[in-house]
């Protein structure tokens, strides 16, 4: 009889824990979401509005593409309410609207310092 175990990849799924010893040892604590440590400083939403209404007024300029619109729109959820996103969300956000509003030229140059002021705060 051939036992193939010993030829499989040994791969892990999930928590994986080990105690030893010790007492009172209740759970897993799992920090996976924002909490009231990870609160947005009150400058950075204000930014995040007014990048928000800048967003809103440009995505109504009447000689964008369809896809640039699009992609304006997309970004609103985002901009009203960042705390709510997760801080990768947050960046991807502004990375592409930093993108469009530089393909749009002069039109979308606040947008474009906006989305790169608050890029530089969140990363720093």
């Amino acid at each position: 009889m051939n036992d193939d175990r010993d030829e499989r990849p040994n791969v892990q799924y999930g928590d994986r824990v080990t105690i030893h010893g010790g007492s009172g040892n209740i759970g897993i604590q799992h920090n996976t979401g924002p909490g009231a440590d990870q609160a947005l400083p009150p400058e950075v939403v204000v930014l995040f509005a007014r990048l928000a209404a800048v967003v809103t007024e440009l995505a109504r300029d009447g000689r964008l593409r369809e896809a640039d619109r699009q992609s304006l729109e997309e970004a609103l959820p985002v901009l009203t309410s960042p705390a709510a996103e997760e801080p990768r969300s947050r960046r991807n956000t502004l990375l592409v609207l930093a993108g469009v509003a530089q393909s749009l030229g002069e039109a979308a140059a606040p947008a474009l310092g906006l989305a790169n002021q608050l890029l530089a705060l969140l990363s720093g």
